[in-house]
């Protein structure tokens, strides 16, 4: 990289890796868990591991939104370096698109997630400390909550596809884009 290439700045680049290595894992979280067997579901005396991840993936989703609101309050705070000229004007459009929406799933993802949890019949539990419970328990709602959290998730897939498919051109174009969010210092 030239000594002269537009970075993000060190709390950007550290929010963004973390970021991306726990909703990495958050979505492969929650696709193994919905396939593993309710209680109700196994034979008598089998115990199901099931509540263990969904609490897991609760008590991260939660942190996720802590996360998410630090680096949404950073970035408002922070300006992103500009995009080298060499990069066209459509691909900055459609960059700044799919940062846009990546963005937006990110918040909305938490927020589905825990209004799915709040009309659940089980407690909403963090890391183990059951929260204030501020709904009736509701089916209807619950199970709404969770299609939208649904499609959510693979929207979400679908931006990071894109947003690993362009960084991948990028990085085999040689035109540096991909350095600015280097975890290494030059």
């Amino acid at each position: 990289m030239t000594n002269n290439a537009a970075r993000y700045d060190h709390v950007q680049v550290i929010l963004h890796w973390l970021m991306a290595a726990v909703i990495l894992f958050m979505i492969a979280l929650g696709l193994y868990m919905i396939e593993l067997p309710k209680q109700s579901e196994l034979p008598v005396g089998e115990e199901s591991v099931r509540a263990f991840y969904f609490l897991l993936h609760k008590s991260m989703g939660i942190t996720v939104a802590v996360l998410i609101i630090l680096r949404v309050a950073w970035r408002l705070t922070h300006k992103a370096p500009p995009l080298p000229d060499t990069v066209s004007k459509w691909q900055q459009k459609a960059a700044g698109a799919v940062h846009v929406l990546i963005y937006l799933v990110m918040i909305a993802m938490p927020i589905s997630g825990f209004m799915q949890s709040l009309f659940s019949k089980y407690d909403t539990k963090f890391w183990g400390i059951v929260l204030p419970r501020m709904a009736e328990a509701d089916e209807v709602m619950r199970e709404s909550f969770n299609q939208v959290h649904e499609c959510l998730a693979f929207l979400l897939i679908g931006l990071i596809v894109i947003h690993l498919a362009a960084a991948i051109k990028h990085r085999l174009s040689g035109t540096e884009i991909t350095d600015r969010m280097s975890l290494r210092r030059d």
